[in-house]
C-alpha cells in the first residue's frame, strides 16, 4: 500500500456529493464494496485495480497518483477475500488520514528514526529501513481503529469488518512467527476494540532488552502488557495527529526491534522517490520534530512532551543530528539534506534584520501646554479658545493664554540590510557536514537578512584561486545557502584583492540618495592571519582601509586560543567567538544588535571613509 504523497489536490480524489467513478472490470459485489468504503470516508476516488499474484508481499497497497491496488489471489490465501470493503477502506485511509501526504509520511519516518536512534541504535544499525516499516505499522493502527469505529456506527448490530479481518490475520499459524512487537500491537487492538484478552494477542512473549533511561542508562526491562496499554492510549491521543504520535510510538516499539518488524496485512510504501529540498525543509522545520524522545512509561503519560532547547554540538533539540539525518535520507542529494538541516537548525533564531535609515527632521511642531500671554508679547500669539475657556471676561496679561509648542520626535525608518559575507572553507575549518558552528551562524545571519527583504553576497574562500560564491548581492536563499555550504578544504588565503576591489574602488553616488550603509562579516578560524597581510604583503593595508569605510566589520571565528583578536581589533574589526553550535546564535545576536542599533562594531576612531 503505497501512500499518497504531496499537498496539492490529487487527480481522481475529492470530497463532497456525487458518485465515485466505477470500473467495468469490477463485479457488482466488488463495486458495492468499493462504494461502501468510499462512503465510510466521504471521498471519491478512481476505481481500484484488482490483480492476481502481484508479488507485493501483501494483498493490498496504495500508489501515487492515488490508486488502490488489491491482490485477489493473496487475499484468498489470507482468508480475507470476502472483506473487500474493509480492505478498500484501509487503503483509502492512507490517503485521508495517515500519512495523508508525502510530506507527512517523511515526517513520520523522521520521527521514528529519532526514536530508534535513542532506543535501539546499538541493536539495529539500519534505522532508516526499520523506521519506514514502523511508519507503515503506525499508520495502519490509526486507520484500522478509525475504520472499525465507523463501521460500528453504520452497522451497530454487526461486528465491524475490520475486526473480522484481524481475527483471521492473527489466527495461529497465520503470517510471520509471533514476536514481542506483534503481541504488543495485537494487544493494543484488543484494548482499543474492547475485545477479550487473548482474542488477537495469544501466548504473551518474554520481555526483550531494557528500555533506555533519559540519561542513556538502563531504566527497566520493558513490560509488553504495559506497553500495549500505552500504545492504545497513544493511538487515542494522537488519532488525528499521525506525525505527533509517531515519536511516542517509536519509543514504545524501540525495545522490540531486534525481531523482525511486523508486516502482516499491509505492503507498505512502494516506489518512493527521494525527498526534494522543499519537502525536507518542510519536514525539518516542523516543531513536532523538536520534541525530545522520551518513553511514555518514563514520561508518565502518552501526550506530547515540550520541545527541547538547543544542545551544544549536537542535535539542536531535534534529537537527531546532521550525520543521522544524512544517513536516514541517503537516497536524497546530500547537499539538499545539509542545506535543509542548517536552515531548520537556524530557524528558531532567525529574526528580520533591519537597520535605521536617515530621515529628514520634521518641520511640524506639536501643540504644548497653555501659558499666560503677557502684554508685551505678540498679540497674534494669543490662543483665544484657550483664553475664553477661563471665562468671558478677558484681562490682558492675566486671563490671556498662549499655546506653547513642542518639537516633534524624529521619525525612525528601518530599511533592509545589505551584507557582504565571507566564509572560510579551508581544511582547518569544520566541514559543513560535521555540524559547523560557523556555518550555523552564517545560516542564522542569511535567514535574518533575507527575511527582512535585504540582500547578502556570500563568498567562500580557501587557498589561492579557491574562491566561489554568489554573483553579487542576492535575495535568493538557495543561492546564498549554496555558497555558504561550499567547501574547498585547502589552505587559508583571504582574498584581499577581491575585498579591495569591492570596497576600496570609487563608488559612484546616486544624486538625491544617501550612500548605502555597508556591513561585512567573515566566518573563519584562527588561521585568518592572511586577512591582515600574512603571506600577502602587497595587500597588508587592505583590511584596515576597508574597515574604515564600513559601518560594521565583524569576524566570527572558531578560535579556542583567541589568537586573532589583537590583529583584528587593531585593524578595526570586532570579534565574536563561536566554539560550539550553542555559541552561534549569541554571536549572531551581537551582530544584529550592532546593525539595528545604528552603530559600528569596530572600535572608536574607525569610521567611514
Amino acid at each position: 500500500m503505497t501512500r499518497v504523497w504531496g499537498r496539492r489536490p490529487l487527480r481522481g480524489l475529492s470530497t463532497g456529493p456525487g458518485s465515485a467513478p466505477s470500473s467495468s472490470s469490477l463485479t457488482p459485489a466488488q463495486e458495492a464494496a468499493w462504494a461502501e468504503a468510499l462512503a465510510l470516508w466521504g471521498v471519491r476516488l478512481h476505481a481500484p485495480v484488482l490483480v492476481d499474484d502481484a508479488g507485493q508481499g501483501s494483498f493490498a497497497w496504495f500508489s501515487f497518483p492515488p490508486q488502490v491496488h488489491v491482490d485477489l489471489a493473496e487475499a484468498r490465501r489470507d482468508g480475507v477475500e470476502d472483506q473487500l470493503a474493509s480492505i478498500f477502506a484501509h487503503e483509502i485511509g492512507h490517503h485521508v488520514l495517515a500519512p495523508s501526504t508525502r510530506t507527512a509520511g517523511l515526517k513520520i519516518t523522521q520521527q521514528l528514526a529519532r526514536a530508534l536512534a535513542v532506543g535501539a541504535a546499538e541493536r539495529r544499525p539500519d534505522l532508516g529501513a526499520v523506521a519506514r516499516r514502523l511508519g507503515n505499522l503506525w499508520s495502519d493502527l490509526l486507520i484500522n481503529v478509525r475504520v472499525a469505529r465507523r463501521q460500528a456506527q453504520v452497522h451497530p448490530d454487526v461486528e465491524p469488518g475490520m475486526i473480522t479481518v484481524w481475527r483471521r490475520l492473527s489466527a495461529p499459524g497465520h503470517g510471520d512467527a509471533p514476536t514481542a512487537a506483534w503481541w504488543v500491537v495485537l494487544r493494543a487492538y484488543e484494548l482499543l476494540w474492547s475485545l477479550p484478552d487473548g482474542t488477537l494477542a495469544r501466548d504473551r512473549p518474554r520481555p526483550p532488552l531494557a528500555v533506555p533511561g533519559p540519561d542513556g542508562g538502563v531504566a527497566s526491562p520493558p513490560d509488553p502488557a504495559l506497553d500495549a496499554e500505552l500504545l492504545a492510549e497513544t493511538v487515542r491521543t494522537f488519532a488525528v495527529d499521525p506525525v505527533g504520535g509517531a515519536l511516542r510510538f517509536g519509543m514504545l516499539m524501540a525495545p522490540y526491534v531486534d525481531a523482525p518488524v511486523p508486516t502482516q496485512a499491509c505492503a507498505g510504501e512502494a516506489d518512493a522517490t527521494p525527498p526534494t529540498a522543499a519537502e525536507l525543509a518542510e519536514v525539518l522545520r516542523d516543531p513536532r520534530l523538536q520534541e525530545e524522545p522520551v518513553h511514555p512509561a518514563l514520561a508518565g503519560h502518552a501526550g506530547p512532551a515540550p520541545a527541547g532547547d538547543a544542545t551544544p554540538g549536537g542535535s539542536l533539540g531535534q534529537g537527531y543530528g546532521l550525520a543521522d539525518t544524512l544517513a536516514l535520507w541517503e537516497s536524497a542529494d546530500a547537499d539538499v539534506v545539509v542545506r535543509a538541516w542548517y536552515e531548520a537548525a537556524a530557524r528558531r533564531w532567525v529574526r528580520p534584520l533591519r537597520e535605521p535609515a536617515p530621515v529628514a527632521p520634521s518641520t511640524a511642531d506639536l501643540p504644548g501646554a497653555l501659558e499666560v500671554w503677557g502684554v508685551d508679547e505678540d498679540p497674534t500669539k494669543i490662543d483665544w479658545p484657550g483664553t475664553l475657556v477661563g471665562g468671558p471676561r478677558v484681562v490682558p496679561g492675566v486671563t490671556t493664554r498662549r499655546r506653547t509648542s513642542l518639537p516633534d520626535e524624529p521619525e525612525t525608518r528601518w530599511e533592509p540590510v545589505e551584507l557582504d559575507l565571507y566564509v572560510d572553507s579551508s581544511g582547518s575549518m569544520r566541514h559543513p557536514r560535521d555540524e559547523s558552528p560557523a556555518v550555523l551562524a552564517g545560516a542564522v545571519v542569511i535567514g535574518s537578512v533575507l527575511r527582512a527583504g535585504g540582500r547578502v553576497r556570500v563568498t567562500s574562500f580557501s587557498g589561492p584561486g579557491q574562491v566561489g560564491g554568489t554573483r553579487g548581492p542576492t535575495r535568493r536563499a538557495e543561492d546564498a545557502m549554496a555558497a555558504l555550504l561550499t567547501f574547498f578544504g585547502g589552505g587559508t588565503t583571504f582574498p584581499l584583492d577581491l575585498l579591495a576591489q569591492r570596497h576600496l574602488a570609487a563608488v559612484r553616488a546616486v544624486p538625491g540618495r544617501p550612500a548605502p550603509r555597508r556591513h561585512l562579516l567573515v566566518l573563519s578560524d584562527d588561521g585568518l592571519d592572511s586577512m591582515f597581510g600574512e603571506g600577502q604583503p602587497a595587500y597588508a593595508h587592505v583590511a584596515a582601509e576597508v574597515a574604515a569605510r564600513l559601518d560594521t566589520a565583524t569576524l566570527m571565528v572558531q578560535d579556542p586560543r583567541r589568537s586573532i583578536g589583537g590583529q583584528a581589533l587593531a585593524a578595526g574589526y570586532a570579534v565574536s567567538y563561536v566554539d560550539s553550535m550553542a555559541d552561534a546564535p549569541e554571536a549572531c545576536a551581537r551582530l544584529a544588535a550592532a546593525i539595528t542599533g545604528g552603530r559600528a562594531v569596530a572600535p572608536a576612531g574607525a569610521g567611514r571613509g
